[in-house]
């Protein structure tokens, strides 16, 4: 679907208008909190002093979990993770106590004033430690189907080895977590959240303050960015914030800055992987057997969700027809750990694609033909029962050879190498089929409510969140496209609880999907009623049939379709419906048919649809320093019929970006003591302008799918992601042509420079 308008908020941010959470218009008697938290792993309270800073003149007041005047847990059920401890420390950065006080400097002064008497115990670090003590949170998930024992006693190779993914990677969003509340006249509190969730900052909040669900009013205009972060945990911030109003009877700014932010929140979640990978001589694979341990962190949070789809994802791309895959979500001592672009599935992803790489050495295969060999076909089932659609990854590849000219690329790397002692260059290649919706059947619902006002102006509220990946423009150009009107017509409201409860979060890529299904179901209600009205309309102007059938909405004109030349303008038509007393406001509401998984015994249809695609990248290194540098990326996405092109294009190059620097670069590790060894982005390394590739080419292919969701459309969000990941492995082929004597290549994950030289290093 086109559409003219690229950014309902690109002037508002190019010009530095735009507000975000904090910085609206603040209230006279704002006051600002502080946060208490843990600077140790793992601790038991003795005691809580506060008197000192409680007497700092302008501090208002301190809180701890004794003034929580509800239920102290918001955890969605599997632990008891408290807002504030009252026994237990259990990781770095845990919040201990708040202060509420005339501004923040004070805040965070009086805070650190805070003294917390404690009795330090070992705490849990690693997933090694994790798993020698058996600390997991819930039953190891189990997903089975074949014979897998049979299979690699018959295969003609078997590999085996350990994938160690053990540094996390922070979401380092541009807006750090914040909430503003303010108490209103009969009890309640309305708070201005930096939150994926509204429900999920509602219901928080609630049960902390021991209110009901409608006392409590969330409401999001946009947010800078949050790829994750902000989903389950913003909620945690807008619960701390809520405590804070209720306590102090004031209004107050809950506004981290950029280090505490990066010390106590959640990131992706580190992984561990034994994979044993069985193929034949002819290059198909026969067995796929994989352990993954995630690193949950001290709370539960989303982990046993992540870990579910990276278990969905372990076979990628790939038809095998035995499979074994257990999964095991550890509990340790660091903050916990939570949801990020992709949600586990680059996880269960990478350790496949690195079989196949070494299954293609093995047999000296062309990586890109083994690949291509083993994709899913058509009514083809996975290894959870779910039948494979529009299995579309082969066309797609040989789209992508052509358009990177992949056989003359090869020849081209080859010949370099051979003429370039120091430096060397390698091709990554990856595919991408990536399962949307959520996996928690019952998230994949949404609402939406349209008014249209007498002048022919459009309200327009949904469930979604805008957070830089404009679903505010897709889902009005939805509505403006069944309406047959300019989308400068519809103003997008914030999102707000009262107008659209019950949201589930804009994450799960599936932000378009249920919202703009729900929006579009709001918009035919109003249309079906214009409809009437327009033949009605022209009955009495202009004397047509009263049984007419072929009403057209169509550049701001509705008109019937055989008399195309008597049209009526929208506004015109909608006072027409308002004087007639035509209803004009409506509720859309959608639920995604079809996704039954039963996790008794772990079969069924997680997803609606997937998305397929590939990439290949080409990478540049110096072997006496590790150095390298992205040369050239080709991208070949299936978008289906994308309800704007060049938005869903942006959202794929951001995504390979991002993906690009978790396997290169973002290396995010703790000490023994679980203090994180980046806090800032002065030491955290992300991927800037100067880390694109000069030649970064990318091919939407435009073919309407069935298997797809509101007006033909597919997801985009987190399916690019694994694009990133090409990086990787062009840099693994490129230390491969150093290989001389055929060793196993050790290539740490992220590959960092100093990672890339001691593999090289190791091959000597």
């Amino acid at each position: 679907m086109k559409s003219d308008v690229k950014h309902l908020s690109g002037l508002l941010h190019v010009t530095g208008t735009s507000r975000f959470t904090g910085e609206e218009h603040l209230p006279s008697n704002l006051y600002f909190v502080g946060i208490k938290y843990s600077n140790i792993a793992k601790a038991k309270i003795i005691g809580i002093e506060t008197k000192i800073a409680e007497n700092i003149k302008g501090v208002k007041c301190v809180i701890i979990a004794k003034d929580i005047p509800g239920i102290n847990n918001i955890s969605h059920g599997l632990d008891i993770q408290p807002l504030l401890p009252e026994n237990n420390i259990e990781y770095v950065g845990q919040p201990l106590a708040l202060v509420v006080a005339e501004n923040q400097e004070l805040a965070d002064k009086a805070a650190n004033l805070i003294d917390v008497k404690y009795e330090e115990l070992k705490p849990i670090i690693t997933l090694d430690d994790a798993i020698a003590n058996e600390s997991y949170y819930d039953a190891v998930r189990i997903i089975e189907k074949g014979n897998i024992e049979e299979a690699f006693k018959n295969a003609d190779f078997v590999i085996e080895d350990i994938v160690e993914m053990t540094s996390a990677q922070e979401q380092l969003y541009l807006e750090t977590q914040r909430t503003m509340v303010i108490p209103d006249d009969d009890g309640g509190f309305t708070l201005y959240s930096s939150t994926q969730s509204t429900t999920d900052a509602q219901k928080m909040t609630a049960k902390i303050l021991n209110l009901p669900q409608n006392k409590i009013t969330v409401d999001v205009k946009r947010l800078g960015g949050a790829f994750g972060g902000k989903e389950f945990q913003a909620g945690i911030w807008a619960a701390l914030a809520g405590l804070a109003s209720y306590i102090s009877q004031e209004p107050v700014l809950l506004s981290l800055d950029r280090i505490t932010d990066m010390i106590t929140t959640g990131k992706r979640h580190p992984f561990k992987i034994n994979y044993k990978f069985a193929f034949n001589k002819n290059g198909k694979f026969q067995a796929l057997k994989s352990e993954l341990y995630a690193n949950g962190g001290a709370f539960v949070d989303l982990s046993i969700a992540i870990l579910e789809r990276a278990l969905f994802h372990s076979d990628h791309a790939y038809f095998f027809p035995n499979v074994k895959i257990t999964g095991y979500a550890c509990k340790t001592n660091v903050v916990p750990n939570t949801a990020f672009r992709g949600f586990g599935g680059p996880q269960g992803i990478f350790p496949t694609e690195l079989a196949i790489e070494r299954a293609a050495k093995i047999l000296k295969m062309d990586p890109m033909e083994i690949r291509i060999k083993n994709f899913y076909t058509e009514n083809q089932k996975t290894h959870y029962d779910m039948i494979v659609k529009e299995a579309v990854d082969e066309e797609m590849f040989n789209i992508l050879k052509e358009n990177s000219q992949y056989l003359q690329l090869k020849e081209d790397v080859k010949k370099f190498n051979e003429e370039n002692e120091f430096i060397k260059q390698g091709i990554g290649i990856i595919p991408s089929k990536f399962g949307v919706s959520f996996t928690a059947g019952f998230l994949n619902q949404g609402s939406a409510l349209i008014w249209i006002y007498g002048d022919g102006t459009i309200s327009l509220s949904h469930g979604g969140i805008e957070m830089g990946q404009q679903v505010n423009l897709k889902i009005a150009s939805v509505v403006a496209n069944n309406l047959g009107v300019n989308i400068s017509r519809i103003r997008v409201e914030t999102a707000n609880t009262k107008r659209v409860g019950n949201a589930s979060p804009t994450a799960a890529s599936t932000g378009s999907d249920i919202n703009g299904n729900a929006a579009l179901n709001a918009s035919m209600k109003l249309k079906k009623r214009l409809t009437e009205a327009a033949k009605k309309y022209l009955k009495e102007n202009h004397q047509q049939d009263s049984k007419i059938e072929n009403i057209l909405f169509k550049d701001e004109k509705i008109f019937d379709k055989t008399v195309p030349e008597i049209k009526i303008n929208f506004a015109v038509l909608v006072n027409y419906a308002y004087m007639n007393t035509i209803d004009l406001g409506a509720h859309g509401y959608y639920y995604t048919e079809g996704i039954i998984f039963d996790r008794t015994v772990w079969k069924g249809s997680p997803f609606n649809y997937f998305v397929y695609g590939g990439c290949i990248s080409l990478m540049e290194i110096d072997i006496l320093t590790g150095e390298y540098q992205l040369k050239k990326t080709y991208i070949v996405h299936d978008s289906s019929k994308s309800l704007n092109e060049e938005i869903d294009k942006g959202q794929i190059y951001g995504a390979f970006v991002q993906g690009y620097g978790y396997c290169t670069m973002e290396e995010l590790v703790y000490d023994e003591k679980g203090n994180f060894k980046a806090i800032s982005p002065s030491t955290y390394k992300v991927p800037t302008i100067y880390d694109i590739p000069k030649t970064f080419e990318i091919d939407m292919i435009d073919i309407e799918r069935d298997e797809s969701s509101v007006l033909k459309s597919k997801a985009v969000g987190e399916p690019p992601f694994i694009y990133g990941l090409s990086g990787w492995f062009a840099l693994y082929n490129a230390i491969d042509s150093v290989n001389q004597k055929n060793k196993k290549i050790s290539l740490k994950f992220p590959a960092t420079p100093e990672a890339v030289l001691i593999a090289i290093e190791n091959l000597k």
